[in-house]
């Protein structure tokens, strides 16, 4: 199943499904990226932005700091392509990848992380996700 077009973790399948169902889970693993969405979720709480949407709002503040880091080591040269390789090369060496375990561009790419884990629910009452596959990608 569709695990962004069912609401991740909060997917609303009864208790009898939860135990027998896959999501294709395009993100990190809850406990993996808790230390690479720390940062944003904090930065919004110290300037009381409310957080309606975490996932949303963290790779809106992943773009961000990444675009305004390259626009800041461009000089004079603000050009498309310039942009897109400073981004290329940043992505390479970044840290702090919000949702996603890898981050990689390259040309005529439009998706920055690609692939997922296979998972299923821990148990039929909770929203707890566990692995049964590595980080896939197509």
């Amino acid at each position: 199943m569709s695990g962004l077009m069912s609401g991740m973790e909060g997917s609303p399948l009864p208790p009898s499904w939860r135990e027998r169902t896959l999501l294709a889970y395009p993100f990190d693993l809850p406990e993996r990226r808790r230390v690479r969405v720390d940062y944003p979720l904090g930065w919004f709480t110290v300037r009381r932005i409310p957080i309606v949407a975490p996932q949303v709002q963290v790779d809106t503040y992943l773009a961000c700091g990444l675009v305004a880091e390259a626009l800041s080591h461009m000089s004079d040269a603000f050009v498309r392509p310039y942009l897109i390789e400073r981004l290329q090369r940043m992505l390479d060496h970044r840290i702090m990848t919000g949702y996603y375990p890898y981050l990689a561009l390259a040309s005529n790419q439009r998706f920055a992380s690609k692939g997922g884990y296979l998972v299923h629910f821990a148990d039929a009452s909770g929203a707890r996700v566990v692995a049964v596959s590595d980080w896939l990608v197509p």
